[in-house]
């Protein structure tokens, strides 16, 4: 008995030790990730039950410490100006920290018999050049926008500007100094200021009446700009908008297909009526009506991507 009970004191001793050797011999990064990083670092530790899983919580974990310090910058921005368009870039700063994870390196790993550990490291000074080639592609695009005269151009360079405050933000906190605006917020806010509301047209849909095809056709032209008459006049253009449908045959059971042909007319510049949209939708579902709903869904995303062709 006694011997049996000496036994297990050693099996606990020995388990004891090989645990305490364990904690004791985990490197010091695990506790305290600057202990190898340096100041041109940003670093965060992972745990998971394999490498992978590791991996990607020392990512999301650097992804959130980087969020962290732009939303405070960010935030130090908004009560320093007290400028109410800052709030309007409050999504473009967690999209501006995902997108940093490319620049994310693992630096370091560790396994015990349970868990394995992952050091991730972002390089700020490759993740600032990284952000500079955004805002520059930005800038570009801006300056050709302050150049169109449409109420829609006037939109996109508003939220483009956007984004580039949150991209600017980024930088910041990367370098520690802004980078200079090429497009000022007086270029851009006088821009819209001038172009928004001064595009009214007469919207009529040819054909049988659709409530739901011309709601959703005025909402991305209100959302771009233009604003719309009750009644045709000599100075209002008029714009006509069809969707037509045509059924398809389908080779999945219990769905339906169509194809639908939009087009859009108005007036060119000697007042003449010509296509100034068309495409052709092809949609399934499992009745002609989600077919159609499916239909309006990309008809706005179509109309969105190339409302800067509008010239009316």
């Amino acid at each position: 008995m006694i011997k049996q009970l000496i036994l297990t004191a050693l099996v606990f001793i020995t388990a004891f030790s090989a645990q305490a050797k364990e904690e004791k011999e985990k490197p010091e990064w695990i506790n305290n990730p600057y202990a190898v990083c340096d100041k041109e670092e940003l670093c965060a530790v992972g745990i998971g039950a394999g490498l992978n899983m590791a991996k990607a919580d020392a990512r999301s974990g650097l992804a959130k410490v980087f969020e962290a310090r732009i939303k405070s910058s960010f935030e130090a921005s908004l009560d320093q100006n007290n400028d109410d368009t800052t709030s309007k870039i409050r999504d473009y700063v967690s999209e501006s920290s995902d997108v940093m994870l490319n620049a994310v390196e693992i630096k370091e790993t560790y396994d015990t018999p349970t868990d394995v550990y992952a050091l991730a490291v972002l390089n700020k000074p490759v993740a600032a050049r990284m952000t500079q080639e955004e805002i520059d592609d930005l800038d570009q695009k801006m300056k050709a926008l302050l150049q169109e005269d449409t109420p829609a151009a006037a939109v996109r360079l508003e939220k483009l500007y956007e984004q580039r405050r949150a991209l600017n933000q980024r930088y910041i906190v990367l370098t520690g100094s802004p980078m200079i605006e090429e497009v000022s917020y007086d270029q851009v806010y006088g821009n819209k200021k001038a172009r928004i509301g001064k595009r009214h047209i007469f919207l009529s849909v040819a054909g049988k009446p659709n409530k739901a095809f011309d709601q959703a056709v005025r909402s991305v032209l209100k959302e771009n700009g233009y604003t719309f008459a009750d009644s045709l006049s000599e100075q209002t253009p008029r714009v006509i908008i069809s969707l037509q449908g045509e059924k398809q045959y389908s080779n999945i059971d219990g769905f339906v297909k169509y194809d639908y042909h939009f087009t859009m007319k108005g007036p060119d510049k000697k007042g003449k009526m010509i296509d100034v949209l068309a495409t052709t939708l092809t949609e399934t579902g499992r009745n002609e009506q989600q077919a159609f709903s499916n239909a309006l869904d990309s008809l706005k995303s179509y109309l969105n991507e190339n409302v800067l062709n509008l010239n009316f």
